[in-house]
């Protein structure tokens, strides 16, 4: 007969196989649904996706640029930040600085105005003459500046 210490132990040893088990069938479910998620996405749309990289992109290429699997959606100007796009100090408009982290509409139109009476830029670091601009803000949105 069976000692009661082997039967407890057997028994553990069964639940953490169906465990085990039961976690790799997880897994694999979940990369079989995603990879067919991913084939259906690029294979139903009636364009073919952009890809874009993370270096710098054109503003014209980034304009055009669409989300995969939204062949109507393009990217927000935040989303082209994010994939490496950079705003020229002096030819952004009001709405594009806006669309940089942690500027207002009201900062952004300081930030042209500002522009404006001094003729334009040298540097990112003129930005500091713009009223509510400090240093944090400035390292905040200098990623997404072109460096003059």
């Amino acid at each position: 007969m069976h000692n009661p210490e082997e039967k407890q132990k057997c028994s553990v040893e069964r639940d953490r196989s169906y465990l085990f088990l039961s976690m790799i069938l997880l897994v694999l479910n979940l990369i079989a649904t995603a990879d067919a998620s991913f084939r259906n996405n690029f294979s139903a749309t009636s364009r073919e996706p952009v890809v874009l990289s993370a270096s710098v992109i054109p503003s014209s290429a980034a304009a055009t640029a669409y989300i995969p699997g939204d062949s109507d959606k393009p990217l927000t100007p935040r989303q082209q930040y994010l994939l490496g796009k950079q705003l020229d100090i002096n030819k952004a408009t009001m709405e594009e600085f806006n669309s940089l982290p942690g500027i207002s509409s009201t900062m952004a139109a300081a930030i042209v105005k500002e522009r404006e009476r001094l003729g334009g830029f040298r540097s990112p670091n003129d930005l500091l003459r713009v009223k509510g601009v400090k240093e944090k803000r400035l390292e905040k949105i200098l990623p997404f500046l072109k460096k003059s």
